[in-house]
């Protein structure tokens, strides 16, 4: 009895079941898990980008380093900047800023509120404070300002002109003083917003 190669192969070594097969199933590709990683690596940079931004916005930090805000802030006092604000809309009277003064690059910055706006007329007499022939009131408690400086006469702001004051009044170096001046949108790093810690 004659046998076929095949056979006798099968015989002595059996039929492997885990032997070559050139015609093995490829594997499916999951498309649901790939969907999957895709949106959550997706999110994850959503919300990375998203931290960054809010970061740059609003966590840039400057410290009162003087005692010209007070009482509203104290000398070494952590303040958080929104320098998105005026990218939005105009400084207004009131306003409290950080900005480089004399565009100093060199210099810190310095916290003032502002008092005066782009065309208006400055005038101090008898500690008071005049905005175009107007007394400017107050929204907090202020000491009479003994020293008026270059606004003992009236100054008129030209355009892109800020005047900013320290809150303690007589304690402060500010636009009354040639070192400071008037202070220009492009000096003004932003608007405070918060003193940190909270």
């Amino acid at each position: 009895m004659f046998f076929s190669i095949k056979e006798i192969f099968n015989k002595k070594f059996g039929k492997r079941k885990d032997g070559l097969n050139f015609r093995r199933r490829r594997r499916k590709f999951d498309f649901d898990k790939a969907k999957y990683v895709g949106i959550f690596a997706l999110q994850l940079a959503a919300v990375i980008l998203l931290a960054y931004g809010i970061v740059l916005a609003f966590g840039k930090q400057v410290e009162c380093s003087n005692a010209s805000m007070e009482p509203t802030y104290q000398t070494s006092d952590k303040l958080l900047i929104n320098t998105v604000a005026y990218k939005l809309s105009k400084p207004s009277t009131g306003d409290v800023i950080a900005f480089k003064p004399k565009s100093n690059v060199n210099a810190s910055y310095s916290v003032k509120r502002i008092i005066g706006l782009p065309g208006d007329t400055i005038y101090i007499n008898n500690g008071r404070i005049y905005i175009n022939d107007e007394l400017y009131k107050e929204n907090l408690e202020v000491e009479r300002i003994e020293n008026p400086g270059i606004a003992a006469s009236p100054v008129e702001l030209m355009e892109d002109q800020y005047f900013v004051l320290g809150d303690n009044r007589n304690s402060s170096e500010d636009s009354r003083y040639e070192s400071v001046g008037f202070v220009a949108s492009e000096d003004i790093l932003g608007k405070v917003w918060m003193r940190y810690p909270f």
